[in-house]
């Protein structure tokens, strides 16, 4: 069936370019079809296709076309869902991009973002000397990392087999490589009900947290803004400790028997098109505070994507409070005594 697809796709193409001398161009265009049928599964990769770029004459609708076709022949396999070319089109001329495949690895972010796709698939289409080449690119949108395919041919060959050798070098690399192109997640689902269990039948002491802040970019960073260190206090809170700000001595005297402390910054990575790219790092110590022992330590680095760089550094900011914050929660459940009264049944 596939292939049935490909062939009559491509049929408009053999038939009205001549090979030989890349001529005349084919009268209309390839229908966009929809390739979603259903929601994807946690495990798939979603994957969107642009237009190829093409530089043979005569034919401005044939990076078109070999998208379609492409777009066709990897339609249903296994691993990966493809994004509706139709709402694909219609999302990308709203935001006023264009739908040359000659997109740069800055620019494959923000239209990930925009289309929801982890991987996006861009190629070209070129004479040289006698031959012909076919070469793909799978982008990896989060990540920006790049796997290259590439396929050639005589000049004068058959265009179909060529195209079909390309999708299945595609759809090949995407079984192989395209988990490593995409930001690793969580896959064990939401961990603070576990650890929350895990403190439920610990003496929890009180806890002080005092994160250092800021922020390295185009605009200077004008005042404290403490995004790690809301998300920390925030998970603390969640699992039941009674979490304190203040300086050494209102601890002291509040009691404090922990001092969560550290250091973090965001600082400006990339402007990607109206997107701006910021990394995060965070690196805190559990100190007890009254023989100042280290209990425990840890560092991260994250990043994140806005359309205002302040709000891209916060960003990356909480996702590296969250990620050391469940750490902590973790550590807390392993170095706290039980408590004396067994917590109650609900």
């Amino acid at each position: 069936m596939k292939s049935q697809i490909l062939v009559t796709l491509f049929s408009m193409i053999v038939s009205c370019w001549p090979v030989a001398h890349l001529g005349a161009a084919t009268q209309g265009e390839a229908t966009s079809r929809p390739v979603i049928n259903e929601p994807p599964k946690a495990t798939d990769l979603t994957v969107a296709i642009l237009d190829f770029d093409t530089t043979a004459p005569g034919n401005p609708d044939l990076g078109k076309q070999i998208s379609e076709a492409l777009t066709a022949e990897l339609t249903g396999d296994n691993g990966f869902v493809l994004v509706d070319r139709s709402s694909l089109a219609r999302t990308l001329q709203e935001n006023e991009l264009n739908l040359t495949g000659l997109v740069n690895t800055e620019k494959a972010t923000k239209i990930g973002r925009l289309v929801g796709a982890k991987i996006l698939i861009t190629g070209k289409v070129f004479p040289l000397d006698k031959q012909l080449f076919f070469t793909a690119k799978l982008i990896g949108t989060e990540t920006s990392l790049v796997e290259g395919v590439l396929v050639k041919g005589d000049r004068d060959g058959n265009l179909g087999e060529m195209l079909l050798q390309l999708s299945e070098k595609v759809s090949k690399r995407l079984h192989e490589s395209g988990p490593h192109l995409v930001a690793q997640e969580e896959t064990l689902g939401d961990p603070i009900p576990a650890l929350k269990k895990a403190l439920a039948g610990k003496m929890l002491p009180k806890v002080a947290v005092r994160i250092e802040e800021s922020h390295i970019g185009l605009a200077p960073d004008l005042h404290f803004d403490p995004a790690a260190q809301t998300e920390i206090v925030m998970l603390l809170k969640e699992a039941g400790f009674v979490v304190f700000i203040g300086t050494e001595r209102e601890a002291a005297d509040a009691g404090v028997k922990y001092v969560i402390q550290g250091k973090a910054f965001s600082e400006f990575a990339a402007r990607i098109a109206t997107l701006v790219n910021c990394t995060a790092r965070l690196e805190v110590n559990i100190v007890d505070r009254k023989n100042g022992e280290v209990v425990y330590s840890d560092r991260v680095t994250t990043r994140a994507i806005d359309l205002a760089e302040n709000t891209a550094g916060k960003t990356a900011l909480q996702k590296a409070g969250r990620a050391v914050g469940v750490q902590i929660l973790h550590a807390f459940s392993q170095i706290l005594p039980p408590s004396a009264v067994r917590p109650s049944t609900p």
